[in-house]
């Protein structure tokens, strides 16, 4: 069941993150729908471009703040972050206890 919550939550995430790449390719480029639509699925698929294209979207786009553009689209880094470094803290603290 966990993996297809997390499945579910990716794929909505990368659904508005090329959503937001297209709406700012269509409102800041004055480019129709479809061919913003089409160049932004190469653009939206590079991890880093992809994150920053969508956040500028998203502003750009939508006129979202660019605080809660960033939230947006950087909370799966900070909760991988957290994850990563809880499993690297419980590593240690397992490797004193049996040293």
């Amino acid at each position: 069941m966990p993996q297809k919550i997390a499945f579910g939550v990716f794929l909505t995430m990368g659904v508005v993150n090329l959503l937001a790449v297209q709406a700012g390719l269509t409102q800041g480029l004055g480019l129709h729908w479809l061919p913003a639509l089409l160049l932004a699925v190469p653009v939206f698929y590079l991890r880093y471009v992809g994150s920053i294209a969508g956040i500028l979207g998203a502003v750009v786009g939508w006129q979202m703040s660019l605080p809660l553009a960033v939230a947006l689209f950087a909370w799966p880094a900070l909760v991988y972050a957290l994850m990563r470094g809880a499993a690297e803290a419980a590593a240690w603290r397992a490797a004193r206890r049996a040293a």
